[in-house]
């Protein structure tokens, strides 16, 4: 039937020998991306394309080739399979995936969203194992959404854990690929363990160790501020614990937090455990070697370890949190003493993501700042330039027509004096004899930043045209819990989340109010998601109502306890064991104090599996109840991004015409 069909090639990956090529594409979104879909095998020396499965048989999800590339596996309706290339023959692998029930080698909602996971499963470095996650989600709660655009409603229901409610239940297991046989490690996390043994958060396979592959793990407590590092024995399922990290607010389980060294006896781990990231050389073991990096900055990404040479390479906010530069440092090995001085490689001043190559020989660098957008280009690691990837001319050539403003950046007093970066956008023809309005742009939530010299996108454009054609100054302030500024700064806000945060967009308000251009009656707020949420805050607490006339909030939380456990719990832990931070955290807490002055707009989509509408019927609910006046806009059918069609077009053009007329 696939005969003479052109397929449109979304995704590929090469086997180990580089003669067959695992094509990727129709695929549909679950969640937020397009992780389930078709497979197709390419022959290079055959030049023949076949199908992996039978396309009736459903989507797959994750397919991935084994070592030798005899073999690859996939996921197929919460189950694993495997497909043997020589015969195209299909075994099934698991047998107990079931909607509601039981998960095989991916996950459920809260664990990619929280956690990042979608992939969850992966073959042994030698091919005799597949490791994958297994979760139960039948004692989570169902949460159903209706999507009101039929005739009749059509219900769309998943397993959503809200605060203090009941996780998934999971735990890893290994299917030995010679007899199929399944067997689990025993980690506590599977029906036991209590809040202590809750998350498994991370899983791979260590290289050889002592001559043998185990599957290395993250285990995490419920409140996720006790981290395990384990070591799975795929042939006797022994379990033992490798290292363990305290914290007395959270840990931030990064994806790159560990990484093996090829000299199969080391490995590097990310650790906030002297107040900033850094980086500490381990060995396998668990034993710690030293620190690699330290001094009040953070380490953001580690790309690398040249063993030959003992250079280390890092991403890091050295000379300034609002930029990302590439840095090498030379790693003593053994010593404990202090580690070197970074050195600095990638020269312009912004944004630099960088992608180093496996051998560590040649980098790519994709660089903006806050005027210009990414620039792509390949380098050698001393920083060199071979050439540009993508130099995005067509859109430089466009923007410099514009002239656009750039935003200046600053930094303010928060509400306990602690200084907090900020930036400003003027018009163009800013006259400082005149007096302006000021909106406020915020997301503010724990390890964010929304002032960074980097390209800002359509909302900076935005921004932009505000400033020009409005006359409205932008301005934007990271509060107190947001990131690049070490741990005691970032944790500031824990169990409280939005106190702190909103007294301090309150006092840069004030700071903006006191200059001479600036007219202090005339300053409003807008963000999205955790920014609705810290507009509703700062609007209606503190003095709030005397300091924001405007307010625009799109898709916010307006009680913790209607979003999931993974990231809530992380700040605030269970509303059973923390009742007044979610209470005093909680907009609907403050309906009753909107002013008469304030001009209120909230904003959701009907379908927001993320930060569910719920949140604005609730506290719309609370505002209706203290009879204070508000709008408020529902696009039907969008989610927690509200795209698709003219749906964006049209927010932006409401939001705009709101501000024209209230500001």
């Amino acid at each position: 039937a696939d005969v003479g069909r052109r397929i449109r090639i979304e995704d590929y990956q090469y086997s180990a020998d580089g003669r067959k090529v695992l094509l990727y594409t129709d695929s549909e979104r679950v969640w937020r991306q397009n992780t389930k879909g078709y497979y197709y095998l390419y022959d290079l020396d055959t030049e023949t394309l076949t199908p992996l499965a039978d396309r009736a048989k459903g989507f797959q999800m994750f397919a991935k080739f084994d070592p030798a590339g005899e073999r690859v596996a996939f996921v197929r309706d919460r189950n694993l399979f495997v497909v043997d290339l020589a015969t195209m023959e299909e075994t099934q692998l698991t047998f107990d995936g079931s909607e509601g029930g039981i998960i095989n080698g991916t996950f459920d909602w809260v664990y990619e969203e929280e956690f990042g996971l979608r992939d969850g499963w992966s073959w042994s470095p030698d091919g005799r194992y597949i490791a994958f996650f297994k979760l139960d989600e039948s004692n989570t709660r169902d949460f159903f959404m209706a999507d009101l655009r039929e005739l009749y409603p059509k219900a769309i229901h998943f397993r959503y854990p809200k605060a203090g409610e009941a996780n998934s239940e999971i735990q890893i297991g290994v299917i030995d690929m010679a007899s199929h046989r399944i067997d689990y490690f025993d980690t506590d996390t599977w029906n036991e363990g209590g809040d202590r043994y809750e998350y498994i958060a991370r899983m791979g396979w260590t290289p050889a160790i002592d001559g043998k592959h185990r599957v290395w793990m993250f285990r995490l407590n419920r409140d996720q501020n006790h981290l395990d590092l384990l070591y799975g024995d795929p042939d006797d399922l022994t379990v033992t614990t490798v290292l363990e990290e305290e914290e007395p607010t959270w840990i931030d389980v990064e994806t790159n937090k560990l990484t093996f060294l090829d000299d199969g006896e080391h490995f590097v781990w990310r650790s906030e455990v002297d107040g900033y990231n850094h980086l500490y050389l381990y060995r396998n073991d668990g034993t710690l070697v030293g620190p690699i990096t330290s001094g009040p900055w953070e380490v953001t990404a580690f790309h690398g370890l040249d063993e030959a040479t003992g250079t280390a390479y890092f991403t890091a906010t050295i000379d300034s949190p609002l930029e990302r530069h590439l840095y090498r440092v030379h790693v003593a090995a053994g010593s404990n003493g202090t580690p070197a001085e970074p050195e600095r490689i990638t020269r312009r001043p912004g944004w630099h993501g960088i992608n180093l190559s496996s051998d560590l020989a040649y980098y790519i660098d994709t660089y903006s700042n806050a005027t210009t957008p990414p620039v792509t280009t390949l380098h050698r690691v001393d920083g060199s330039q071979v050439k540009v990837l993508e130099g995005n001319e067509a859109l430089i050539e466009t923007l410099s027509a514009y002239d656009l403003p750039a935003p200046e950046f600053m930094t303010v007093p928060g509400a306990d004096g602690t200084p907090l970066n900020a930036y400003l956008i003027k018009p163009r023809d800013f006259d400082p004899n005149r007096t302006y309005p000021l909106l406020m742009y915020v997301y503010g939530g724990p390890g964010s930043q929304t002032v960074q010299n980097a390209w800002g996108g359509s909302r900076y454009l935005w921004h932009a045209y505000l400033a020009d054609e409005l006359g409205v100054l932008v301005a934007s302030v990271d509060n107190r819990g947001t990131g690049a500024r070490g741990k005691a700064f970032k944790s500031a806000t824990y169990k409280q989340l939005g106190v702190l945060e909103a007294a301090d967009q309150q006092a840069a308000a004030k700071h903006f109010a006191a200059l001479p251009y600036v007219d202090a009656d005339r300053i409003g707020i807008w963000g999205w998601s955790y920014g609705g949420f810290m507009t509703l805050m700062a609007m209606l607490t503190g003095d709030g109502p005397q300091t924001f006339k405007l307010g625009v909030s799109v898709a916010p939380v307006t009680d913790w306890r209607l979003y999931d456990t993974i990231y809530t719990e992380r700040y605030m832990s269970t509303p059973q064991k923390n009742v007044e931070g979610y209470r005093v955290g909680a907009p609907q807490t403050y309906a009753d104090r909107l002013a008469d002055t304030q001009k209120l707009l909230i904003v959701h989509g009907d379908l927001d599996d993320n930060v569910h509408f719920q949140n604005t019927i609730q506290m719309a609910d609370h505002l209706q109840a203290a009879d204070r006046p508000f709008q408020m806009m529902v696009y039907p059918g969008r989610n927690h991004g509200i795209f698709g069609g003219k749906t964006r077009l049209h927010l932006f053009r409401m939001a705009t015409d709101f501000i024209r007329e209230n500001l």
